[in-house]
């Protein structure tokens, strides 16, 4: 057998707008280092502001490429409406409009972003079968065709922003698969963990490395929110680096 390492920086919920120098500073200095992969796990825009930020925030092209999906901040420009109301009234949590994200998506492929919306990249020759699920999700048996397609033997890896039916990720034998849209909770309270994971994830799972079924989660608190409510409590913004161990047959 060949052991494989893939070492991943996994970065999601930018809110990338007007200004946004310190934080395009810190993602330059964690970009500029050694790592296999990079994905970027939706939210990556909060508005039309945030498109110049973009194509400057790889500081050197991961070995095996950089890859993102969409998340909900970038297919709706939510209101503080949406925001607070929305919270104790459902139907006034989403807004009613999607954005065009074309303009998003080409700014991410400009930075070097390889954009998957639903769809799947196979690196025959690195062992790896990377899926894309776009915001809000996917249908259980179009994510099961998409892992169908990776040859035998090989790591498969799915990106999404918005944790939601991740059965359908472990049904489909995917090995590790990474999120975000929780920012952790954002809010922890010391005992109790977050008051909120907007998903379907519990309390204590709102963030890091879990387990369902045979399936291996990573989900991400993010490195930032909604400008206008970016409030953080016992739950600090993070990039994580994963190195995952893959055993494959040699010649493979």
């Amino acid at each position: 057998m060949e052991r494989k390492l893939f070492r991943i920086l996994h970065i999601s919920d930018l809110h990338l707008a007007e200004p946004e120098s310190h934080k395009i500073d810190f993602l330059r200095k964690i970009t500029d280092d050694d790592f296999d992969l990079i994905v970027l796990t939706g939210d990556v825009f909060e508005n039309e502001t945030g498109i110049p930020y973009i194509e400057n925030i790889l500081s050197r092209r991961p070995r095996l490429g950089a890859y993102a999906v969409l998340g909900n901040h970038d297919y709706y420009d939510y209101t503080m409406f949406n925001k607070t109301v929305g919270r104790m009234i459902r139907s006034f949590r989403q807004p009613k409009e999607k954005r065009d994200v074309e303009p998003f998506v080409q700014a991410l492929q400009s930075g070097g972003f390889d954009v998957l919306r639903n769809e799947s990249r196979c690196l025959k020759e690195h062992g790896l079968h990377i899926m894309g699920i776009d915001y809000p999700g996917i249908k259980e048996y179009e994510l099961a065709r998409l892992a169908a397609q990776a040859p035998e033997h090989h790591l498969k890896l799915a990106i999404f922003h918005l944790p939601r039916n991740l059965h359908y990720i472990s049904n489909a034998g995917i090995q590790l698969a990474m999120g975000g849209h929780t920012h952790g909770g954002q809010v922890r309270i010391p005992g109790y963990g977050p008051l909120f994971t907007d998903s379907e994830l519990g309390r204590h799972e709102a963030s890091g490395l879990i387990r369902k079924g045979d399936t291996a989660f990573h989900i991400s608190r993010g490195l930032g929110a909604d400008p206008r409510s970016n409030i953080r409590f016992f739950c600090p913004p993070a990039a994580t680096i994963i190195e995952v161990h893959h055993q494959m047959p040699r010649g493979v």
